[in-house]
């Protein structure tokens, strides 16, 4: 392993992770000073593995406490820096070459922890939400992790948040640990149910340790109510003010809200966001359910209220311990929020929606014809006031390259399936006998497919 300015150790504990800790390892062997896998009690080929990619394997007999095990972690590493990451989580190769040179800067600082983006990917590695977590840090004496389960840091029982610098910006760590099967799930689940109802008999009041134990029975889709029944538990035991940045009180409220969303409880569900609101005004999550409530209830005016809200909120408050949920789903929040503002008959509204879609991804084949639609209609609608097919062709081009056969043949097909035939005419003007020949043969044996 390769030495550099600032050492850093990299750390994790492990059971039964032999799907994973080859790419677990994989990240840091050529940047880290050293690899601690700390084994709690692996029947698969995991320590085997990690051996083998030259990790330091240590063992440590479980005794019920997450926070024990990674302080233990601890006390093997020799670095003056340590990332702490679980079996689950790494960093790709474009965002591991960015950490050395941040620690190294970080190293003349007051700072001695760094918050990071924590983004979670599926099986096609596409992320669905992220949020952020404190996983890197310095070694030093009273650093420590505390409570069994969802453990958090802190400095000789103290707060971490003032010697915490924001990199969410810069760096970002992947977490797989969502893409499990049901049985999986609900082992995880239950496991954290129990540990979490043992830190609930010696911390009774923990509204924090609530909200986890409703994500517990959540996870495991538990049909008693008790997911509902911890989270209104939590939400009633919250202090009159919280911390804008408390992500965990924030999960409670809209994971809450999504549970009554479910039910169809329109205003239980709304009481919650009422609550939400005043107590995180900040978060844009809670309106980003709401609207999707509304929207599936096809109140497409409160759709767009709530939808058109939660990215206001998001812009104006960024992402950082916010927005797990909208962060995750951007793309499909605008196209809602498009498709809100065209069942209004805000016919410029889905327009803009549809553009800002399009200059970041332009071949997005429903967010076009959306766009085509809103034209074909307002012409309709106005032929007087409304941009002719020609205008639209011309407004298009600022988009897409009118030169490219690729670019003229994607607003052709998407012009087609609007049914805008004006504009139809128009495009196929753009093209020459030879590539209207080849792409109308296309369209025919597309026809004849079964």
């Amino acid at each position: 392993m390769r030495c550099a300015d600032v050492r850093l150790s990299q750390c994790m504990i492990v059971k039964n992770e032999e799907k994973n800790i080859e790419r677990a390892l994989s990240w840091g062997k050529d940047i880290v000073y050293e690899q601690i896998v700390v084994d709690t009690g692996s029947t698969d080929r995991t320590v085997e593995l990690a051996r083998a990619m030259g990790a330091k394997v240590y063992d440590f007999q479980w005794i019920d406490d997450f926070a024990a095990a990674k302080n233990y972690a601890i006390s093997k590493a020799s670095g003056e820096w340590i990332a702490f990451l679980d079996a689950d989580e790494y960093f790709p190769p474009e965002e591991a070459k960015k950490l050395m040179p941040l620690l190294n800067k970080l190293a003349r600082t007051r700072y001695y922890v760094m918050l990071t983006s924590w983004m979670h990917v599926g099986r096609d590695e596409k992320i669905f939400a992220g949020g952020v977590q404190t996983r890197i840090f310095k070694r030093m004496e009273g650093l420590r992790y505390k409570k069994r389960i969802h453990e958090e840091l802190e400095l000789d029982g103290g707060s971490i948040v003032n010697c915490t610098v924001d990199a969410s910006n810069e760096l970002a760590i992947l977490h797989s640990g969502y893409d499990l099967n049901s049985s999986e799930d609900k082992q995880k689940g239950d496991r954290n149910a129990r540990l979490i109802l043992m830190e609930l008999e010696e911390h009774p009041d923990d509204y924090d340790m609530m909200g986890y134990l409703g994500d517990a029975y959540y996870s495991i889709r538990d049909n008693s109510g008790r997911a509902e029944e911890w989270y209104r538990k939590s939400i009633d035991r919250m202090p009159a003010h919280i911390d804008e940045y408390d992500v965990r009180s924030a999960v409670t409220f809209w994971k809450l809200m999504t549970i009554l969303f479910k039910k169809n409880d329109e205003q239980a569900m709304m009481e919650i966001y009422g609550k939400a609101i005043r107590l995180i005004p900040k978060e844009c999550d809670y309106d980003y359910v709401a609207g999707k409530f509304y929207v599936g209830k096809q109140d497409f005016k409160k759709g767009a209220y709530h939808l058109a809200r939660a990215l206001q909120i998001l812009e104006k408050h960024g992402s950082v311990n916010r927005g797990e949920l909208l962060t995750g789903n951007l793309q499909g929040t605008w196209e809602l929020l498009a498709m809100c503002h065209y069942q209004n008959g805000e016919l410029d509204k889905c327009v803009k929606c549809c553009t800002a879609l399009l200059k970041a991804d332009r071949y997005l084949m429903s967010t076009l014809v959306m766009m085509l639609c809103a034209f074909k209609w307002d012409e309709e609608r106005d032929a007087a006031k409304a941009a002719d097919a020609a205008d639209v062709a011309m407004f298009l081009g600022t988009i897409y390259d009118m030169n490219s056969l690729k670019d003229r043949i994607f607003i052709l097909r998407a012009a087609m399936k609007a049914d805008y035939g004006n504009l139809v005419k128009v495009v196929r003007g753009t093209c020459s006998s030879e590539e209207l020949y080849c792409f109308d043969r296309s369209m025919e044996q597309r026809g004849r497919q079964p």
